[in-house]
């Protein structure tokens, strides 16, 4: 009789070990997946890396935009929920963005920071250069959902190059040009009348139109501050009132801040025969009880001039009785 095959145990135990593993990988992958879906963070995070497809295409202009002129902004985007869209732009030295509403209201754009636009796709923005030089401003548009806890939010960005505004079109006249800081901006209000052109070199003239504060929508209000916290301001005119243009320039304004505080602007343009630049400098903390503000255009007599003697204005600015113990320290804060 012929003996039966039999099986062998040591190749049984090895297929039920490799079973048995497989098995074991199969439950751990299992619950890591169900663990990271209770947490909500690594498979969130995993494929938010791969959505990230789905961003804002930001349209602005090709070509060079001149300081003062307006471009619209537009963008498009089709969100799964409700919310806002906001700009965001780097700080520049002597730049900035000014909006305008539907309304046709300004607002200026702050640098650094998310300026909400509501749920428009566009916005009509404004450069403000000062100086010669040109500069590439990255613009970027970020949508904000009303109710949502992720920390991604789509974004979109575009490249504005911005040329500093012609000498020319900044004559006097009706359309002045005015800045904030160091700063130009079109539509001053309030422009000065050139009368009679003059002969003989260029001629630097500077006066204070007024001190006051910012208020929270951004506009002058001649007043005395209320506390160190707020935002106050300085309104100052420098114009040419000579037969020449005045060539590249600088202003240094002396502010009563605590402690004291001496600003210096960037080189300003040439400033034609009977042009001028209203300017708004703003700064924080007042010094208690307030002190001068000392305004000097070019202090060093860079340029050639038919008088020395109008280049400074002075006033006094008021300031609150606060006392400093009750606020946090402040270095002075100027732009």
């Amino acid at each position: 009789m012929a003996d039966t095959p039999q099986q062998s145990p040591g190749l049984l135990a090895n297929i039920l070990a490799v079973a048995g593993f497989i098995i074991l990988i199969v439950i751990i992958v299992w619950g890591a997946y169900h663990l990271l879906r209770l947490t909500g963070s690594g498979v969130t995070s995993l494929f938010s890396r791969f959505g990230q497809g789905n961003e804002i295409t930001v349209t602005a202009p090709s070509g060079t935009v001149q300081s003062g002129k307006a471009f619209p902004l537009s963008w498009k985007y089709s969100p799964d929920e409700n919310g806002t869209y906001a700009i965001l732009y780097q700080c520049r030295a002597g730049f900035r963005f000014d909006a305008t509403s539907p309304s046709g209201s300004i607002a200026q754009v702050p640098c650094g920071n998310a300026f909400t636009v509501g749920n428009n796709t566009s916005v009509t923005l404004t450069p403000v250069l000062s100086g010669t030089t040109t500069v590439d401003v990255p613009l970027s548009v970020v949508f904000m959902a009303s109710a949502t806890s992720s920390e991604e939010r789509p974004q979109g960005t575009a490249t504005v190059r911005v040329s500093a505004a012609s000498a020319s079109g900044s004559t006097g006249g009706t359309g002045s040009t005015s800045t904030t800081g160091s700063n130009t901006t079109s539509g001053s209000t309030g422009s000065t009348n050139t009368g009679t052109q003059q002969s003989g070199p260029a001629d630097l003239t500077v006066r204070i139109i007024a001190t006051g504060v910012v208020d929270m929508y951004g506009n002058f209000v001649q007043r005395a501050p209320f506390s160190p916290d707020e935002i106050a301001a300085v309104k100052f005119d420098i114009g040419n009132s000579g037969g020449k243009a005045s060539g590249t320039w600088y202003f240094t304004v002396q502010l009563p801040t605590n402690p004291s505080y001496a600003y210096q602007s960037p080189v300003q343009a040439s400033l034609a025969p009977g042009a001028h630049i209203e300017n708004i400098l703003r700064f924080r903390p007042v010094a208690m009880g307030g002190g001068n503000v000392f305004v000097s255009v070019d202090p060093q007599n860079m340029v050639a001039e038919a008088s020395e003697s109008n280049n400074t204005a002075s006033q006094w600015m008021m300031g609150g009785n606060w006392n400093y113990n009750q606020y946090p320290y402040q270095a002075p804060y100027v732009y």
